[in-house]
């Protein structure tokens, strides 16, 4: 075991969104309605307990939870019902990282795959119609590095869900309330920490590009997409404004923090992912029933 952990950050924030849901609508337009977030330092090699964020969201396109949603993420409608919305729970974290002194070139984030930066968090700020952060441009996917720890394995780990594959893998036991934030977060920082404290090099694999080479290629869309949660999401990263995408070369927090892989500028006052420089008219032409995720948040040009 390594005396140091291969990492070139100070602080790894491990951070899970929990979303409004409907049971098989995958088109649905989701709003965050809980974010949490727990530290794991690096010099120390501790998940610090005294540094824990979490709080609920009050979703307005949908304010009325589904009995689906209720009882995946255990957040009941009275809990919602009296949080603030997203903008002001946003400036909360904020304040939060400011308080705790987290320099934004010092960290990353951690997610158990890409869905809450390219999907949830993508989406809910198109939703209230703010720039999208720098800070969640680049983050660890840490389901990227459990893969390539379990090579060969991956493929038969038992488990439904990328937490519940790790938790058969590492034997670690998941305390709590699945697709609950907090709970996730926990459980995702004791992956982590295992994975760091066996010498593993973790570091930012993963970002959101203006442009993506594979959207270039006409996508002819299923018939039956809606039905198909694999599907929905092909379609779903056609008409959102940043793409995706693996790094191929090791990210120097230093250098490439707020940098655009793709056209190379800088992801806090310039390449904001406001635009659509994709635009895929092409996809739109062929989906002819409503398509609720692209019409909420104002995708579709007229």
């Amino acid at each position: 075991m390594s005396s140091e952990y291969r990492c070139p950050l100070e602080d790894l924030l491990i951070i899970d969104f929990e979303t409004t849901c409907e049971e098989n609508v995958f088109d649905h337009p989701v709003e965050i309605i809980q974010i949490g977030v727990v530290v794991l330092n690096i010099k120390d090699k501790v998940i610090r307990e005294d540094v824990v964020f979490n709080k609920l969201v009050k979703p307005v396109v949908n304010p009325i939870l589904s009995q689906h949603c209720i009882e995946l993420t255990g957040i009941q409608q009275d809990s919602v019902d009296k949080a603030d919305t997203f903008s002001v729970v946003y400036q909360h974290f904020l304040d939060w990282l400011k308080e705790h002194k987290f320099d934004e070139r010092k960290f990353a984030f951690v997610c158990d795959g890409r869905q809450d930066m390219w999907r949830l968090a993508q989406y809910q700020f198109l939703l209230i119609k703010e720039t999208f952060p720098a800070i969640f441009r680049q983050w660890i996917n840490m389901n990227k590095i459990f893969q390539d720890v379990a090579k060969e394995k991956y493929l038969s780990i038992a488990g439904r869900s990328n937490l519940e594959k790790m938790s058969n893998f590492f034997e670690i036991e998941f305390d709590g309330h699945a697709h609950n934030a907090i709970d996730d977060v926990k459980f995702l920082a004791k992956v982590t920490k295992k994975i760091l404290d066996t010498g593993r090099f973790v570091n930012v694999n993963e970002t959101l590009n203006c442009i993506s080479g594979w959207r270039n290629v006409p996508e002819n869309v299923d018939p039956n997409w809606k039905s198909d949660m694999h599907k929905t999401h092909k379609v779903i990263a056609r008409v959102l404004p940043l793409a995706s995408v693996k790094r191929r070369r090791a990210y120097d927090p230093a250098e490439d923090y707020g940098i655009c892989l793709f056209c190379k500028k800088s992801t806090i006052d310039t390449c904001v992912g406001g635009v659509h420089k994709q635009y895929p008219a092409d996809l739109y032409s062929q989906i002819k029933e409503p398509f609720d995720f692209a019409t909420v948040a104002g995708l579709k040009r007229d």
